[in-house]
């Protein structure tokens, strides 16, 4: 290997091992004595595990003010090295970062070191933790040894303070035999815990949907929980997650949000701890407040769309000629109403999905066609913008079950973004194509055959700590705000609410000031018909 070719090698494996490095000059008094180092190279995971920036060519002193007084032995354990050429390892906190390393130390030349670093902080914690946990629970049983008749006392004073709780209380064993139930959910199951204890829970009370289908066993909260070992929480004041209801004996039911708690001993779980409560008020708020939200899209959608119509005769010189400037008016008009339609289009087609309003209806359709014809109606405005864009569509018809609205609403959406969330010159490519189960793209392992739209730009990109929350409603990611005032937020919601009610799939990969890739795939059975979407 020639000296340039190995000097690239260890410089590219310098800069990408995982663990921090630095090389640095160790600086000694007259009597050998270690009194600072400079750091002379540092990797690039350097600054994120210590937080340290801009460092080379600076002595630790100054990038690290007190670490003299905080850790003095680091000075002694980096002399030493830096004289004797023996490496050694260590760990060590060091106070003004807050943060714990695992460091490995050792010499290339005299008067120099290397320390290779971890970031150990989480670990140190949880040592900690666990510590703690661990001397808790001796003083635990030391006390239950001590104390035997207080601590029975206490648990019985516990237990009654528990069973008298405001929510619905119920406890079973690993079977999920009911063994203890308070008088909450007494009150809400309207049966009484001698009937009920003893038996099994899953079989006693029924669970449905909001539709009225049963839950089976399995699907039951509390037998997740105690197959899993987690703790499972079912929230069901939203139309999005599963929504679970508990019926009497007098066939009356109520929405509940429960939360499930397994009972674990050592590595066995030994019962579940469930604690719900009756949600119907607020069903019936988040009921009301999507009605609203509906009735007011409504209303508010007449008043831009006579504006829109009255505005284009205006243009279209229907009422005689227009100056420049009242011509400029008017376009600005006309653009800012159709902001406002189109804020009141998302809005209505949000309260139709939590309001389970959209109906799925399929007819066979071209999907390629439908791709090309929206992407035909955007092209006016990619070349506004000086964007390149290229399609890659198949060569033969894709006939699928679409509806067809649904389908363009998803796709619309996606190159839209892909031309609002890209800075002029930059190029979006539009693919569609069949692929099959078992085949990997994206970084998703697809599980069926799909048609799949894929719609990549060389946009601003989504922040990493912020793409888990691309779909939610109302989010739009910090970069995109500031370069993209405009938008509501709520297009990629729909995308996915949309997708998911009807069979199909959507997911992304992005990198921030690079770009993003999105994923839209439908089934090559089609869109699933069926109504409440």
């Amino acid at each position: 290997m020639s000296p340039s070719a190995s000097e690239s090698f260890y410089r590219l494996l310098f800069d990408n091992t995982l663990d921090g490095l630095a090389y640095c000059q160790m600086l000694f008094d007259r009597q050998n004595n270690p009194i600072d180092f400079v750091y002379l190279k540092v990797n690039k995971n350097f600054a994120k595990l210590t937080g340290l920036k801009a460092v080379e060519g600076k002595k630790v002193t100054a990038v690290i003010p007190g670490i003299r007084t905080s850790n003095p032995e680091l000075f002694e354990i980096y002399g030493r090295v830096a004289l004797t050429g023996k490496p050694e390892r260590f760990e060590t906190y060091v106070a003004p970062l807050s943060r714990w390393f695992l460091v490995s130390v050792s010499c290339l030349k005299k008067g120099t070191f290397v320390a290779i670093f971890q970031n150990i902080t989480d670990r140190k914690r949880i040592e900690k933790d666990l510590m703690d946990a661990k001397i808790a629970a001796q003083n635990v049983l030391e006390d239950l040894s001590a104390e035997k008749s207080k601590v029975e006392a206490a648990q019985a004073k516990e237990e009654a303070i528990l069973l008298a709780i405001g929510d619905g209380l119920l406890v079973t064993d690993e079977k999920g035999q009911i063994i203890r139930i308070n008088k909450t959910a007494e009150g809400l199951l309207g049966r009484k815990s001698a009937d009920l204890v003893g038996k099994i829970f899953s079989e006693e009370v029924s669970m449905t949907d909001e539709k009225g289908g049963p839950i089976s066993p399995a699907e039951r909260p509390i037998n997740l929980a105690l197959a899993a070992s987690t703790t499972t929480t079912t929230t069901t004041t939203t139309t999005t997650g599963p929504v679970y209801y508990y019926v009497r004996n007098d066939q009356t039911k109520f929405p509940a949000a429960m939360v499930v708690t397994p009972v674990i001993l050592g590595d066995k779980v030994i019962g579940a701890v469930e604690v719900f409560r009756d949600i119907t008020r607020e069903k019936e708020i988040d009921q009301a407040k999507s009605e609203f939200i509906s009735l007011a899209s409504h209303q508010l959608k007449t008043p831009p769309t006579t504006i829109k119509l009255l505005t284009e005769r205006l243009l279209e010189k229907r009422v005689g000629i227009l100056t420049e400037k009242q011509r400029e008016y008017f376009n600005d008009i006309r653009s800012a109403n159709q902001r406002m339609i189109d804020l009141v289009n998302a809005l209505l087609n949000v309260s139709r999905i939590e309001l389970g309003a959209f109906t799925i209806q399929v007819d066979e359709k071209d999907a390629g066609a439908i791709v090309q014809s929206v992407l035909d109606e955007s092209q006016s405005a990619a070349d506004k913008k000086g964007l390149s864009v290229k399609t890659i569509l198949p060569a033969e018809k894709v006939k699928l079950r679409l509806d067809e609205s649904l389908f363009r609403m998803v796709i619309n959406n996606l190159v839209t973004n892909a031309i609002s969330y890209t800075a002029a010159g930059g190029a979006i490519e539009v693919r569609g194509e069949t692929r099959k189960k078992g085949e990997r793209l994206g970084g998703k392992l697809l599980a069926d055959n799909y048609f799949v739209v894929t719609v990549s730009d060389t946009g601003y990109g989504i922040p990493e700590d912020q793409q888990g929350r691309v779909f939610t409603k109302f989010f739009r990611a910090d970069n995109a705000r500031a370069k993209q005032t405009d938008g509501t937020g709520l297009g990629l919601y729909i995308v996915k609410s949309v997708l998911e009610h009807c069979g199909g799939l959507i997911w992304l990969t992005s990198r921030e000031n690079e770009g993003s890739t999105f994923y839209a795939a439908i089934p090559l059975t089609g869109m699933k018909a069926r109504a409440g979407v």
